[in-house]
């Protein structure tokens, strides 16, 4: 990867860092993990209505992760730097959202529906299941 490419990569991680860290986001975070509880997506549909601001700040989460690994998927940057971007954030929304998320695909037969979101969740996970890189020893 030569220099310009390391520059579009770091400034693509800049915005993502920007709407990830922006008081909006981190509004939707607080939401989603400390008041969203949904057992599955009938339960979704009658706590957060269609239009409401609940269902409009899963939206968010759900859309930005799902960027988060299409991004990673099709390697626009660097698989390593995606990963350690926010990966307990996503682990914990994919465990909390995964049944409502199945049941979306299914009722609106759309398989690929935040097919990015899974993927990256489970390139998060193979990545930490990987041996811990041992650190160069200090020169003497």
């Amino acid at each position: 990867m030569d220099l310009t490419d390391k520059s579009k990569e770091a400034d693509l991680l800049l915005k993502l860092y920007e709407i990830y860290s922006s008081e909006s986001m981190v509004d939707a975070f607080t939401w989603v993990f400390k008041d969203f509880h949904a057992s599955n997506l009938e339960d979704f549909e009658e706590s957060y209505p269609l239009g409401s601001r609940e269902r409009k700040t899963f939206y968010r989460v759900a859309n930005f992760f799902d960027l988060l690994g299409t991004f990673l998927e099709r390697e626009y940057m660097e698989k390593k730097l995606i990963i350690d971007f926010c990966p307990d954030d996503v682990k914990s929304f994919w465990k909390i959202s995964k049944k409502v998320i199945l049941e979306m695909r299914q009722r609106w037969n759309d398989p690929t529906l935040y097919a990015g979101l899974e993927f990256l969740h489970n390139e998060i996970e193979k990545w930490q299941k990987k041996p811990a890189a041992k650190m160069p020893e200090k020169p003497k």
